[in-house]
């Protein structure tokens, strides 16, 4: 739980348009996982026969332990470290759109894209309200590849600095 911040929500939905724009731009295929469905923004958007986990559905993604081509979603914040450590064990290709300081200020989540899955590339959006998130920080969707050790392409959606 993110501590300090009143009335916090673990749940952030994803507009529509942006899934679309993560979904076209990293093109997913094979066996693939979106392992917290929520109202079913990213679901939709990928090609038939996606594996899917809810937890408010009974399906609980710490339990699937199928072999994944590619992991994409939105996750919950709060136990995102435990997520990424998961994520990395089952599948080859995970793209989590998330802000990027989840991933930066945080030694355990390095250590995990240090050891288990590198970042191929950031595909930068801006921040959080632009895209129809409640806060505001600097929001990307993060390719990470199981194994990578390569450098991080920087894209950009769009992004005004």
């Amino acid at each position: 739980m993110t501590a300090g911040l009143k009335d916090y929500s673990d749940v952030h939905f994803t507009d529509e348009h942006v899934a679309r724009k993560v979904i076209e731009h990293f093109k997913p295929s094979g066996r693939i996982l979106e392992p917290f469905r929520g109202s079913g923004i990213f679901y939709n958007a990928l090609p038939k026969g996606t594996k899917w986990c809810e937890i408010n559905e009974g399906r609980d993604f710490f339990e699937f332990n199928e072999k994944v081509d590619w992991i994409v979603s939105n996750p919950p914040f709060s136990n995102l470290t435990d997520i990424m450590r998961h994520s990395f064990n089952i599948s080859e290709n995970t793209v989590y759109l998330v802000p990027l300081s989840k991933i930066y200020s945080s030694a355990p989540r390095l250590r995990l894209v240090r050891d288990l899955a590198g970042i191929k590339e950031e595909l930068n959006f801006g921040p959080g309200r632009d895209i129809g998130f409640d806060i505001g920080f600097p929001f990307a969707a993060i390719h990470f590849k199981r194994g990578y050790f390569g450098p991080t392409l920087k894209s950009w959606d769009y992004f005004d600095v």
